[in-house]
């Protein structure tokens, strides 16, 4: 994106001045990264701009901020608001933005046509003939004020002197105008918004341009300029339909006066292309800008000549499956395709080009530390808790190089639990919740509703938590809230679940659950959650002397630290389940959460095994204890696997192979040959192989 897409569509290399011709015919095509939360979405649209700062003009706008991501603009406009939609009002920041001179550009952009259509639907006169003596409603007056303030930013930096300047052309006006009522009075005010300050804000050559461009757009069925822009303030006012229509006209000014600017010499010289960065075009006023944005776009290139298009880079939040070295679709990090198009595509649609975010590698994660000098296995931990994403892995990257500098331990067990922030204050696992899920009522029903494995398990934690819930759906709310935010959910075998389907997302929430609840005395709340939620798997209440317990029964009882009776209930599935079945049940069994170390040690079992008969300590149970024990503890999401505990493990799957059946032993032997392997790569249960379907 940054080395070759981006500078392709703009004609300017990554630094310097070095420009890059674009290719004699075709049309540029709309881009959109796609990436879950915490991806790096924002981040690539600001090293974008920074990365073409003071060299073309820009405009850089987050559409699900209420203030476009720039603090001190004022709130958005309500879409029920007469003369202002939020469509209008990102129109007027682009205009602003687009209209600042970079230090290393030719001429300063500007945009007749847009702001002469954007004075128009900006009238404030009242919208009813019923009080005549009082035209001017106040809400629209300042509105007014407000937005024709913002046109004059670019050439008026001091804000004092930007709003005396409106405030007088609005008294102008109103003495010009009167207090005629709509519709009477539209087409006056129209007249003198142009005259007062469309001609002071341009030459009279680009005022006159812009009005000849406005005469031949047909808004209105005939008439000259001022019918046509005082069409576009009535529609403006009209309907749904009609604002969207008046809306588009006011995007094709904007294309329009972009392209004005890029005379014959100056696009055959291939000057450099304006950049419109939009962030999260997924919220609705990015669905609705980017909708007739394209709409605008397809239309506008109906004609036989090429016109200068600016370079459009959006992104929008959407969970995408992980990038795999021979994945064909394009990501950030692969490019397969050029992004200028020799003919018009068919339909609007077919403009954007949808790009994933790429997960990082391990080699990227490992670049980010620069100089610091990383602790063994922190770059793969960083990994395993990202789950690739760089927003999450740069604020622990950050964390740990803090650690790092300022020579402090930095035992990776307690990565989570570092101050995000030099000084005291939250954790990094706490700031990386807040962002990845910015409500708190979510945020604190699904830190509870972690440990659940499916719906249901979650159902029954919610009559209890979280404690203090402000009521409603609260379930439905969680699963709508993981939907709408497209949080990925990939479920275990074996269950429906679990409730919270994003494995990084999951063990960041199970962290703050066993942090929270083991500054309780005796960890109370881990206790009863886990026993809520096994307690539905046990319907007859007979607990570890059930035949055969449900292994969601024993992975929460895992999570107790109850091992005996796991370990004795898996010794006893050993001789009578298939060992594809077994190490399935080994493999979710063993992804229990560990318990809090406040948790108190379970009573000890004094339940006979049935699985050792008349002997004793029989090594198959020792096998089955070791295994637990250790295939649990380096399924823990801070735990980096040794050598020693993995070729334990390996032995142990020799020893239940050794005391297998023919069939059985197959399966085992493999486990012994490949499980060692993939536990050296970082594989953790559940998602250790089992080989095949299990027939019990």
């Amino acid at each position: 994106m940054l080395e070759t897409v981006v500078p392709s569509l703009v004609g300017l290399k990554p630094s310097g001045t070095g420009r890059i011709d674009p290719p004699r015919r075709g049309h540029p095509l709309l881009i959109r990264c796609v990436g879950g939360r915490g991806s790096g979405k924002s981040a690539t649209l600001a090293a974008l701009a920074e990365q073409y700062a003071q060299r073309i003009p820009q405009a850089h706008a987050d559409l699900a901020a209420i203030d476009f991501g720039q603090p001190g603009l004022a709130a958005l406009a309500e879409d029920t608001t007469a003369n202002a939609s939020r469509t209008s009002d990102l129109l007027f920041y682009l205009n602003f933005r687009l209209s600042r001179k970079p230090a290393e550009f030719g001429k300063k952009m500007s945009f007749p046509r847009l702001t002469q259509g954007l004075l128009a639907v900006s009238g404030w006169q009242a919208e009813s003939a019923d009080n005549p003596g009082h035209a001017v409603r106040p809400e629209e007056l300042a509105a007014a004020k407000r937005r024709l303030a913002e046109l004059l930013r670019a050439s008026q930096p001091d804000q004092q002197r930007r709003r005396d300047k409106a405030a007088a052309w609005v008294d102008e006006v109103i003495q010009a105008v009167g207090p005629l009522p709509l519709p009477a009075g539209m087409d006056a005010m129209v007249r003198a918004l142009l005259r007062i300050v469309a001609a002071e804000l341009f030459s009279p050559r680009a005022h006159r341009g812009g009005l000849t461009w406005w005469a031949s757009r047909q808004v209105a069925q005939q008439g000259d300029a001022h019918d046509q822009l005082t069409e576009l303030a009535m529609k403006f006012r009209g309907d749904a339909e009609d604002r969207q229509l008046a809306e588009r006209f006011l995007i094709a000014a904007l294309l329009a006066d972009i392209a004005d600017h890029y005379g014959f010499l100056q696009v055959a010289n291939g000057v450099p292309r304006p950049l419109l960065l939009l962030d999260n075009v997924h919220s609705p006023l990015g669905r609705v800008f980017l909708d007739e944005l394209v709409r605008v776009w397809h239309e506008e290139a109906a004609g036989s000549r090429r016109v200068m298009r600016p370079v459009v880079v959006a992104t929008a939040l959407q969970e995408v499956a992980p990038v795999r070295d021979d994945d064909t679709a394009p990501s950030t990090r692969r490019v397969i395709r050029s992004f200028w198009q020799e003919d018009r595509p068919n339909a609007a649609a077919d403009w954007i080009v949808p790009v994933r975010l790429a997960q990082l590698d391990l080699d990227e994660v490992k670049d980010m530390f620069e100089e610091d000098h990383l602790p063994p296995g922190a770059a793969r931990l960083i990994l395993r808790l990202s789950g690739g994403r760089a927003g999450v892995a740069h604020r622990l990257v950050q964390a740990v190089a803090r650690r790092v500098r300022l020579r402090e331990d930095i035992s990776l067990v307690g990565l989570l639990d570092i101050p995000a922030a030099a000084d005291p204050g939250p954790s990094v696992n706490g700031r990386l919740l807040e962002g990845l899920i910015p409500d708190e009522v979510a945020r604190e029903r699904l830190t509870y509703y972690a440990p659940a494995l499916d719906d249901t398990a979650a159902y029954r934690l919610s009559t209890v938590y979280p404690p203090q819930d402000p009521g409603g759906v609260p379930v439905q709310e969680a699963l709508a809230h993981l939907r709408d935010n497209q949080w990925s959910h990939v479920p275990w075998a074996g269950v429906e679940g679990p409730f919270v389907g994003d494995a990084p997302l999951r063990l960041l929430l199970l962290h703050e659950l066993s942090a929270r609840t083991g500054r309780v005395p005796g960890a109370e709340p881990w206790k009863t959650i886990h026993r809520r939620c096994r307690s539905l798997y046990d319907p007859y209440d007979q607990g570890g002397a059930a035949h055969r317990p449900d292994t969601r029964y024993l992975h929460h009882s895992l999570a107790l630290g109850e091992t005996d009776l796991v370990v004795r209930c898996l010794h006893r599935r050993f001789t009578e389940q298939d060992a594809t079945g077994w190490l399935s049940a080994l493999n979710l069994v063993c992804a229990a959460p560990a318990p809090p170390d406040t948790l108190p040690a379970p009573a000890d079992d004094t339940v006979p095994c049935p699985g050792c008969a008349a002997e004793a300590d029989h090594p198959v149970h020792q096998a089955v204890r070791l295994l637990v024990n250790q295939l649990w503890h380096l399924s823990q999401p801070l735990s980096i696997p040794t050598a020693a505990a993995i070729n334990s493990i390996g032995l142990q799957l020799l020893t239940l192979a050794q005391n297998s059946g023919p069939e059985a032993q197959k399966i085992f032997f493999r486990a012994h040959e490949e499980w060692p392997k993939e536990l050296h790569h970082w594989t953790q249960a559940p998602n250790l192989q089992t080989y095949g379907v299990s027939g019990t």
